[in-house]
């Protein structure tokens, strides 16, 4: 039987995603000739070259994304087993790995990783990070599951989008605030705390707002809903933001409604590769959730 070195595909897995040997020996504390005779090994071993040379860059080609893919379920299912084996039962342990941008609402992540945490033989983790990222870790069969608010437009065709559920947009402020007049134009010219450029959200309140003739100060823009309620509740900003993150707080008095926009909302989407069915697990999530 032939016996595949381990800490070859790890080598590879780092040369792959960090995209150059120069930024992958850094990430591993290894020379830089030290590592790409390990990738060396490797590919003599497989006898196929797994990249492509494009100036001082590596990109990984056909056959390097063949040998990604089966290395990335090697691991993990590495992680797995270690799970099984630290567990004081016998029962499988199935690790999902799901991974968010981060503006999207708690109340939403939980309420569709609710089935997952139910289980005794499932584990998930969640992981928070930009779309580009998280497109290229479920390529890599690092993630199975990306939760965002746009449907798949990406050029592969190996992944697929899936509509879960909308959240109607809120607009509020501290309960302490003062508005005259009625909604949208009490809110001219006041402070905002916003999203940041890299959301969907922040285009859909942008044109909202010109559709309205509405100007408004932005003071923050961040990426967490979470944070950006407390701010508004503890500022003299408004914001918009879905009515899941903020109805205990308007039913609390911490903050106020001024408005719903009309026609703006928050879309929650899953992304898996397209095989999702091939995993009951995955498929039965999915199913659930439309």
């Amino acid at each position: 039987m032939y016996k595949l070195n381990f800490n070859h595909l790890y080598y590879f897995l780092t040369i792959a995603k960090e995209g150059s040997i120069v930024k992958a020996s850094k990430k591993l504390n290894m020379t830089q000739p030290a590592l790409s005779h390990q990738l060396k090994l490797l590919e003599q071993d497989l006898g196929k070259k797994l990249f492509d040379r494009i100036g001082r860059n590596l990109s990984i080609n056909e056959d390097g994304e063949a040998v990604r893919s089966y290395a990335s379920k090697i691991f993990r299912h590495s992680e797995e087993m270690i799970q099984v084996l630290k567990s004081e039962t016998t029962n499988y342990v199935k690790i999902i790995k799901i991974g968010t941008v981060p503006w999207l609402s708690k109340d939403q992540i939980y309420d569709f990783i609710k089935p997952l945490i139910a289980s005794q033989h499932i584990r998930v983790e969640v992981y928070q990070k930009d779309l580009e990222t998280l497109i290229k870790d479920i390529q890599s069969n690092r993630l199975d599951i990306i939760l965002c608010d746009s449907p798949y437009s990406g050029r592969s065709k190996k992944l697929q989008g899936h509509k879960v559920e909308n959240d109607f947009i809120v607009c509020v402020a501290s309960n302490k605030a003062r508005f005259k007049g009625s909604f949208p134009k009490n809110i001219e010219g006041k402070k905002v705390i916003t999203y940041s450029e890299a959301s969907v959200m922040s285009e859909k309140i942008e044109h909202f707002l010109k559709k309205n003739q509405i100007g408004l100060n932005i003071v923050g823009a961040f990426t967490d809903t979470s944070l950006m309620k407390v701010a508004i509740e503890r500022s003299s900003a408004i914001g918009f933001l879905p009515n899941s993150v903020v109805k205990q707080s308007i039913k609390s008095k911490s903050l106020k409604k001024l408005g719903v926009p009309e026609n703006l909302k928050l879309s929650l989407w899953a992304i898996t590769r397209k095989d999702y069915k091939k995993d009951g697990v995955i498929y039965s999530i999915i199913k659930g959730s439309n």
